[in-house]
């Protein structure tokens, strides 16, 4: 906490934006309560954080923010075009000790998100201690996995830390395993079953006649041009399509079209919907 208050007091803001995960946000009153005791104007934006693609430039925009504070993340592998400055400020979480019997193969892949990269080589000196032989990838995100491409030829498999399995899905080519640290236990992720099922959406789309073309207003997340050639290749297919642009995706907006095409987060197809749902790359399998 003292440290994020330091770094806020450098940026000498006089009103601020706060943005927090759903995991931080039981704190939000500690923190907010920190930062007002230096005389700075708090707002926090109270929707989902799911990522530093999703930074709130407009709210921070229209409220007069010096700076938005987004907490929980660092920088976006992509740029995003903010007039105002965005401190990202991730927040480091430590996890304990595990037993790795379950994973079979020798040579593993560590990946993880930024909250635990830190934690990494104390990982690592776990594994060796119990006959495995640990290479250490980095962070990955749900639709950034270049760390993880950089070592799959040097490993047998992939192990991810990390909490839920929105990151770890990104990945295909070896066997890859989840240590929840919520959960304290390490299970293998059935990749396979989730390439069933974006088959079976890829092959309920082509009954569809009529395509809404999904577009996020999340600054990072935004692909304009994407959705456009996205409508131009289904029109070559006789099919009708449609551009829609929302900043929350979910099931109850997606009643007015037979089926929908993800120009956004790719792990999103990875929900639940009612209406076949499939990702901008997968519109050439129709």
């Amino acid at each position: 906490m003292e440290e994020l208050i330091s770094e806020i007091l450098k940026r000498k803001p006089n009103r601020l934006l706060l943005q927090l995960p759903e995991g931080l946000k039981a704190r939000a009153i500690e923190i907010i309560e920190k930062i007002e005791q230096k005389n700075i104007e708090v707002f926090l934006s109270a929707d989902p954080c799911y990522g530093a693609c999703d930074l709130r430039v407009h709210e921070a925009e229209m409220l007069g923010c010096d700076i938005i504070v987004h907490i929980g993340h660092n920088k976006f592998y992509k740029n995003i075009k903010s007039r105002i400055p965005v401190l990202y400020y991730p927040w480091k979480i430590d996890i304990g000790s595990f037993d790795f019997s379950a994973i079979k193969e020798k040579k593993i892949g560590l990946i993880t998100t930024i909250q635990h990269l830190h934690e990494m080589k104390k990982i690592a000196e776990q594994m060796k201690k119990q006959g495995k032989e640990p290479v250490i990838g980095g962070q990955i995100l749900g639709c950034w996995t270049d760390n993880a491409k950089k070592i799959e030829k040097k490993i047998d498999a992939f192990l991810f830390v990390g909490s839920g399995r929105f990151h770890s899905l990104a990945l295909k080519e070896k066997p890859i395993y989840a240590l929840d640290i919520e959960k304290n236990r390490i299970e293998k992720i059935d990749t396979a079953l989730f390439e069933k099922k974006r088959f079976a959406r890829i092959y309920k789309c082509r009954e569809a006649k009529t395509f809404g073309i999904l577009v996020s207003s999340k600054p990072g997340q935004m692909e304009i041009k994407k959705a456009l050639a996205v409508k131009k290749s289904l029109e070559r297919k006789d099919k009708k399509a449609f551009v829609l642009i929302m900043d929350e995706i979910n099931d109850s907006k997606l009643f007015m079209f037979d089926a929908y095409v993800n120009t956004a987060c790719p792990r999103l197809t990875d929900d639940s919907f009612s209406k076949p749902i499939i990702n901008a790359d997968d519109v050439n399998l129709l």
